[in-house]
């Protein structure tokens, strides 16, 4: 097999990680791909085409993917990751949840090329330069003094747990504290 199809290969793993971790653990997953690379490696006479021929066939097999949320705040980075922070908090695994950055050099290993479920722009005069299969904006006002900030982290967890419900994903549980 030639040495790109090893980084396709091994993008389109992490991917599938990506998507199907929520219900599948990753020996299930890895054997899977294993299993499809094999199959369609054994009788290829065009090696490009496998990884395409693997992604189907895995992606038919596991069905359904976590939902993928993708949050932009423009320049307001810290915004954007506490968006993703409270998603997390409130998702567990079950959505796959990440900030967009109008700078690689703030997030050097993200693949803009992903195109997300669901594109979330904070504030309504972001400019709209991501793309996602649905966009969403929230109107955030500026938050200036720490009774504001407090507000706007209060309404960012109710947009959140919003969300949530209407993506049909049921808040996580208390944590409770480890060794007690």
């Amino acid at each position: 097999m030639t040495h790109l199809n090893d980084h396709r290969l091994a993008t389109l793993r992490q991917d599938l990680h990506d998507l199907y971790g929520n219900n599948h653990d990753a020996a299930e997953i890895d054997a899977e791909v294993d299993a499809a690379i094999a199959r369609h490696t054994a009788g290829a006479m065009v090696e490009e085409f496998i990884p395409v021929l693997v992604e189907r066939e895995v992606k038919e097999y596991f069905g359904g993917h976590r939902i993928h949320v993708r949050f932009f705040a423009g320049t307001n980075h810290a915004l954007a990751e506490e968006v993703v922070k409270l998603t997390k908090e409130q998702a567990g695994d079950a959505l796959l949840a990440d900030a967009a950055h109008s700078h690689t050099e703030v997030d050097p290993n993200n693949r803009m090329v992903s195109m997300p479920d669901f594109i979330v722009y904070l504030g309504r005069d972001i400019p709209r330069d991501e793309a996602g299969k649905d966009i969403k904006i929230w109107d955030i006002a500026e938050a200036n003094t720490e009774e504001e900030k407090r507000e706007l982290h209060d309404d960012l967890e109710a947009r959140v747990l919003y969300m949530l419900n209407r993506l049909g994903i049921d808040p996580v549980e208390e944590r409770t504290a480890v060794g007690v």
